[in-house]
Parts: C-alpha cells; structure tokens; sequence
C-alpha cells in the first residue's frame, strides 16, 4: 500500500555482492536490499519505513556507492550514532559509508550519472581477488586493441541484443541508451579497468558488452565489427556472449549538485 513518508535519507552502501542474489528483494533469497531492510527493522522496532535503491545490481555484483532513499516518519536526531547503530546491525559484507538528510521528494533515480568498473586478471590467478575479476587465460590483452572493439558501444544506440530482456519486455523497457564514456587502463596491479559512464543501464548490459568485446578481440574478424553494428540497431540476433558478474562492480552515482545535503560519515 502506498504512503507518504516525512522524512528522507540518502544512504551511501558498499557490499560484497559475492554471497547475493543481487540488490532487488526476493523471497526466501538473500539480498542486499532484504538485508539493509532487517536491519533498519532492528534498530527503529516497528516504525514504517521505506528503501528505495537507485541501481539494481546483479547476482555477484559488488558496489562502492550504491545509493539508497531511506523514507521515515520520524526526524533521525543524530544522524552519525544512527549510521554506527545501523552498521553494527548489519553482516560484515554490507557497510553504510554515509548518511545525509535530502528533501522529501528526493528522486533517488533521476541521477546524472551512473559510473560501473569492469575488472580483468590476464596474470597469475589471485585466490585473495578472484571473488572481485574475471581470470582471463587466453593470453595477455593488448588494451589498446580491447578499447577498439568498445569503442563501437558509446553513444546512443539500442542495446536490445546486449541486454538480459526477454522479446516479450521489449515494450516495458527503454532500450535506447546512451553511454556517455567507456575507457579502459591497465592498473598499477596489472589489471584491466574497464569504466562505463552513462545515466542508466540494462540488465546484463556491461556485462555482455564485455563479453562481445573479448569475443571479438580474440577473433578479430571484420565480421565481428559489423555484426556488433548490426546487432546495435536491434535488428541482429541477441549476443551469446556475457561475462561474470564477479568482476562488475558499482563506483559511483551522482545527481545534480545541492540536491544534496551535510553528509555524515563513520569516524
């Protein structure tokens, strides 16, 4: 049933998302939001309340700002013993960064900008990282060669075939998009960062463009450019290819400035 709530919080979360069945709440599954909303439960009793995430991570998909509207009726007094109360109560792979009264009608999704990194190894297997790469074994990637084939996907195109939608959601969904950047580096780790930067995106999206592009970049054919313009027109097949979600994680999420207010931050 809906209601009007008070009062709004924007909540900043960082979670391994290893041991989860992705962010959106599902029954008898662990998820990040049915583990945030046990332990809000804790911590205010019976209140009403309401969380509301601005992205909806994937099985496997880890982030380092995840950004959730926490609705109440009731006006949280301190808000920095409010975020250590409410981190004691949750598990070790979940952590409240930051807390920050926003106005009532807060649109936790209209933001200006989604960030997403995409994490290779194509060295020797890491068994410390290995829950947050994709182990690459085919061989060292020339980076400069992988930045060719994404290239192709910035802009605004439909990315229909490189998402996880099914035929009969293509009237529910805006497939259209567009992605402002995507740039790909080698760290100081030897590991390759792949960051997307756009205002939203598709289930398995980033995913199966990784995929395609690591396909591509060990066949090299011309077919391949074409077949990957093909299917960004929506007219070609959907792309098989898709990467694991391990290696996907949620950097950062930003809105239009002063819609923000004071933060508060565990010491």
């Amino acid at each position: 049933m809906w209601r009007e709530f008070t009062q709004a919080y924007l909540l900043s979360l960082s979670y391994d998302g290893s041991s989860f069945k992705g962010w959106v709440k599902q029954p008898s599954t662990r998820t990040v939001q049915q583990t945030l909303e046990d332990a809000i439960k804790h911590l205010i009793k019976k209140v009403p309340f309401k969380v509301l995430g601005a992205s909806k991570t994937d099985q496997g998909v880890h982030a380092l700002d995840q950004k959730v509207l926490l609705q109440l009726d009731f006006e949280i007094s301190n808000l920095t013993s409010f975020l250590h109360g409410l981190n004691k109560k949750l598990p070790l792979d979940v952590r409240i960064n930051t807390i920050q009264r926003v106005a009532n009608d807060f649109n936790v999704r209209q933001v200006v900008q989604k960030t997403y990194c995409y994490t290779i190894n194509d060295h020797q297997f890491d068994i410390f990282r290995q829950r947050y790469e994709l182990h690459w074994t085919k061989g060292l990637i020339d980076v400069n060669k992988l930045k060719k084939w994404l290239t192709l996907f910035v802009g605004n195109h439909d990315y229909f075939c490189f998402s996880g939608l099914k035929n009969a959601e293509r009237s529910s969904f805006q497939t259209v998009r567009s992605i402002e950047s995507i740039t790909a580096t080698r760290d100081q780790d030897n590991r390759i960062k792949i960051y997307f930067q756009a205002k939203g995106f598709i289930r398995y999206q980033i995913r199966m463009i990784v995929g395609a592009c690591l396909q591509a970049y060990l066949n090299n054919p011309r077919s391949h450019e074409a077949l990957i313009k093909l299917r960004l027109t929506r007219e070609g097949d959907k792309s098989p290819f898709i990467v694991d979600g391990k290696g996907l994680c949620l950097v950062g999420i930003t809105y239009q400035q002063g819609s923000e207010k004071q933060t508060y931050k565990e010491d």
